[in-house]
């Protein structure tokens, strides 16, 4: 249990809303919005090490905008003593989606990543990520030359496509639609 100093709307509560509002063909159901928060832990259950009661934490769960909120002790994280709540708040689901992908997808240090969509605030999280891991080189990519300045504070080698061919990259964080993954796997190899 957590009692919420800040929380945040994500992405999925605006379609979850227009879903439940029955002024515009929605089903009437009640929906509580909310699924980021931060604050202080109030209360742990049973055989739960972590977080300890009275630790400054943020987390993810539907329904988050409320005083208290009960979460999954393995969806809340540790704030950051130079992070304020207001910022936590924001973090969560970014934070574990792109650590889980980064995990699931085995990388180890000293390997590549190649984290496409790199300048949306889910690929910096993949970059910062990366970086945190240890990986050896970073290939970012963005399709917007103003936001390129955003990947120059965390990218030390930069390249074009075509000079990935070939190029053996273990990690690929792809934030692309569907037909941008294609292109990715014919530029670089996995194994």
């Amino acid at each position: 249990m957590v009692r919420a100093h800040a929380v945040a709307l994500n992405n999925a509560d605006a379609s979850m809303l227009a879903a439940a509002d029955p002024t515009s063909s929605g089903t009437g159901a009640e929906y509580q919005a909310g699924f980021e928060f931060a604050g202080e832990v109030s209360a742990v259950g049973g055989g739960v090490q972590t977080p300890a009661v009275g630790s400054r934490a943020m987390g993810t769960t539907p329904g988050s905008f409320a005083q208290c909120v009960l979460a999954d002790h393995r969806h809340v994280l540790p704030v950051p003593d130079e992070l304020g709540y207001e910022k936590a708040c924001a973090l969560p689901t970014g934070l574990l989606t792109e650590h889980g992908a980064v995990t699931v997808a085995g990388f180890q240090a000293a390997q590549s990543a190649l984290i496409t969509g790199a300048s949306s605030s889910i690929g910096l999280i993949g970059v910062q990520i990366s970086r945190a891991l240890n990986a050896i080189r970073i290939i970012a990519t963005t399709r917007s030359s103003a936001k390129r300045e955003l990947l120059d504070r965390w990218i030390d080698h930069e390249g074009e496509l075509p000079l990935l061919e070939g190029t053996l990259i273990p990690l690929q964080v792809d934030h692309l639609p569907g037909s941008r993954l294609r292109c990715w796997h014919r530029c670089a190899r996995t194994g």
